[in-house]
This record gives C-alpha cells, structure tokens and sequence, in this order.
C-alpha cells in the first residue's frame, strides 16, 4: 500500500512538472509588432493567420485495461539495460577523423543515435520506431531526439514527399546509399511517438514531420481499394493489396492522426474502421489468434518476402506476437467496444491453453483448427509477454496479470545481438506497469 501511494505522489508530480512552459522564442515572434499605427491609402487586404497547431485537450482521469500492481523500478532496470545493450549515439561509433567521408550528410547524422539490429552494424526502421516509442514512455527526451533525427536523415525520398525512413541501414551512420523501401508498422510507431512528445513538449518539429510521414503513408501505404496498410510502400506482394501483416495495424497511431491530422489530407477514419473490420473477420475465422500474414480475403498466406514465418503461414508467430499490444494499448486508452470484443476472444485462448501460466505458452500456435500440440512452454519472453496483455483486457484476469507480470520483469536479455524479442519485453513491460501514460483526451 505504501508503494502504490509512493507511486501515485511520483505520477501526479510528473504530470505537475510536465504540464508547466514558458513561452518559445517563436511565441515571441509571432506576438511581436512593427505595425505603424498610421494607416495608408490604399489599405492593403489583410493577411491570413497561420494555422494553429491542433488544440490539447484537458487531462483525462480513467483508463480501461485492468493492469497489475506495477514495478516502475525494475522497468527503470530493464530500460537501462536495454540501453547498454542496443543504443549507440553517432559520437560512440563515428570519430572525427570519418568526418570528412560523410560529405553535406555529417549535418544530417551528426547528433543522433540508432538502435542496433540483430547485425549489431544495422540499423532498421522497426527499431527506430520501438526506440523513439520507448524514449517517450521513459521520458528520455534526449536519447528520443537522437533517434528522431536518425530516422529522418534517411528517408525513403523526401525530395519525392517519401519522408518515413528506409526499412534498413547497413554499416552504422553510413551517408545513405539508394532507397531499399519502407516498413509501414515502423513509420506508425514512429508517427505516433512524435505526435505524442508534441503534446508533451510541445515542440512543432515533431507535429510537422509526423504529419509529412503520415501523408506518406496515406500515399503509399494505404490500400485504395481495401482501405487497409500494406505492408510497405513497394517490393510486389507487400503492396499491391495481396498480403497484409495485422501487427503492423497500429489503432492508436490512426486515432492520433484522426485528431492531428488538421488538414485532412487523409480519411483516417476509413482506414480505422477497415483495420478493425478486418481484424475482427480473421479472428472469427480461425480460433482466437491471427496469422503473420493474411490476404485481402483474411485468408493466411505466405508474404514471398521470405519471412521467417512465411512457410507456416497459418500461423500465429514471431510477427502476431505484436498483435496483443497494438490491442491491448488502444483499448486501455479508448475503450473501444469493438477492440474490446477481439480481446476478450483472445484472452479466453489464451487462458484455455495456459490457465492464466504464461511460461506454458508455445512459441506457435496453428491460427485455423488445433493448436501446436508438440511440447509444453518453449515460447520466448515475446509471446509470453502477448499473452500477459490480453489478460490485462478482464479484471477477472488479474491473478494472472500479477503473476506474468513477474515473470515478464524477471526474465533477463540474452547475451545474444538479437534485439527483437528484448525490445517486445520491454514495450510490454512499459505497458503492463502503467508507462503507458495518456494525459489528455483524444
């Protein structure tokens, strides 16, 4: 009881400290005034106001996930050890000697930061995305503006109004070479991570990118004929409307565009409700879960992007493992009924087949007919974490939330490069102890 009410002082003071400004020197541009008081003939027509930037609402007061007792502490630790593990600053890597190799682009990277990929010299766009999310939560807004600016100094084609950042990058801070194509579940993250920190700070550079990425997307990610994000915005299957990934279906990125996109250069809502309707269709046609991959009709299939999934493409793996999450998160700040529905079906598999024990989940299961039936347990640190958000969706789960929480929070980064599955326990981790923090009404 002591450290709940501990944590409740040190969240209120939070919200206290972040809601205080003090006026930008662009507020005291535009509040300045030459203007001679003495009028002229003719009078010259007035001119136009800019657009105000969109307004933010009041602090909101309830959420909807029902979460277990949180450990902020030992998700301090783990982002901590995260960091160690995977994010690298341009001054750790680039010395001043390889200045001059990186010709105008030095302007462009220096200052920033990535996160390492399973070939610690790569970077991809997945990373950045997860990398600028969690920064957010953790209120980092340094290590965030490193990684901002790395991800908008390598843009698809900003020349070509492709502002979201190309799905790899080899060899570190490298001057970029041509454009390798984008990965739409990262520009949403990043999206969103931006219009998030603008309502917290304020800063307009965040607003205006995001929304220069979100028209991108709009373009070339965003299905005509289906209304739904495709999986990047070229490369045959993955965007001609043939195949879609549902992980990559972020709700809260598209609920946040819906309010900031001010110009409505995009029917955010369309898409929106699309997403869900699609979501919800291949649910109710397997057995509670969704495949990697899945076609227009919602029917499972294989990405011919050589996934490591795709040749079990009927099954629930290493890419729906972000499903829960992307649900999980936009129920508990919307309380969306129709979100609600596909949780609580996910939640009872989930319950089925582990009695509320997250360390008996599989690392696969078969989306249509029976589950994989070989071994108890085996799933890594990702699918056991899924499996603890879904709980969250029922306040009849919280036994089980409490104790997958613990298990999730216990469990320690390999001493492997691979970053995938660390950086899914940690956004989990964020979620499931109360970081993710909504402090204004959408």
């Amino acid at each position: 009881m002591i450290f709940k009410s501990f944590f409740l002082v040190l969240t209120l003071m939070f919200f206290w400290a972040c809601d205080s400004s003090s006026p930008t020197q662009e507020d005291v541009d535009l509040s300045s005034s030459s203007i001679d008081p003495i009028i002229s003939s003719p009078v010259e027509p007035p001119v136009e106001p800019p657009i105000d930037p969109p307004v933010v609402n009041p602090p909101v007061t309830s959420y909807y996930a029902s979460l277990p007792t949180p450990n902020v502490l030992q998700v301090q630790t783990m982002y901590n050890n995260w960091i160690q593990k995977f994010y690298v600053t341009f001054e750790e890597e680039v010395t001043p000697e390889d200045y001059p190799y990186l010709g105008d682009f030095l302007t462009k990277i220096q200052g920033s930061a990535r996160i390492k990929w399973d070939t610690p010299a790569h970077t991809v766009s997945e990373g950045i995305g997860y990398g600028l999310l969690i920064t957010y939560f953790m209120q980092d807004q340094d290590r965030f503006n490193r990684l901002f600016k790395f991800y908008s100094a390598y843009a698809v084609s900003a020349a070509s109004g492709s502002y979201f950042m190309q799905w790899q990058i080899k060899n570190g801070f490298t001057a970029p070479a041509s454009s390798n194509g984008s990965a739409t579940d990262a520009d949403l993250d990043a999206v969103t991570a931006l219009l998030l920190a603008y309502r917290d700070w304020g800063n307009a550079e965040y607003l205006d990118y995001a929304i220069k990425v979100a028209s991108s997307i709009y373009r070339d990610e965003v299905s005509p004929v289906t209304n739904l994000l495709v999986p990047a915005d070229g490369g045959g299957k993955l965007h001609d409307g043939n195949v879609y990934n549902i992980s990559y279906f972020s709700l809260v990125a598209l609920r946040l565009l819906i309010q900031y996109d001010v110009a409505r250069s995009a029917n955010w809502q369309v898409v929106l409700d699309a997403s869900i309707n699609y979501m919800t269709n291949v649910q109710l046609a397997g057995n509670g879960l969704w495949p990697d991959w899945s076609d227009a009709s919602g029917l499972p299939t294989d990405p011919g992007n050589g996934s490591s999934t795709g040749r079990l493409n009927n099954y629930f793996g290493l890419e729906g493992v972000r499903t829960p999450l992307r649900l999980a998160w936009d129920y508990h700040w919307f309380g969306d009924p129709r979100t609600k529905a596909m949780l609580d079906i996910a939640s009872n598999f989930a319950f089925q087949y582990t009695q509320g024990d997250v360390t008996k989940v599989l690392n696969r299961y078969i989306y249509q007919g029976t589950i994989e039936t070989t071994g108890v347990g085996g799933g890594g640190i990702a699918y056991q974490a899924a499996f603890c958000s879904l709980f969250s969706s029922d306040v009849k789960y919280n036994t089980s939330t409490n104790a997958c929480n613990n298990v999730v929070l216990s469990k320690e980064f390999p001493a492997s490069t691979l970053y995938f599955q660390p950086s899914l326990q940690l956004l989990y981790s964020l979620y499931l102890n109360g970081l993710f923090i909504q402090k204004v009404n959408f």
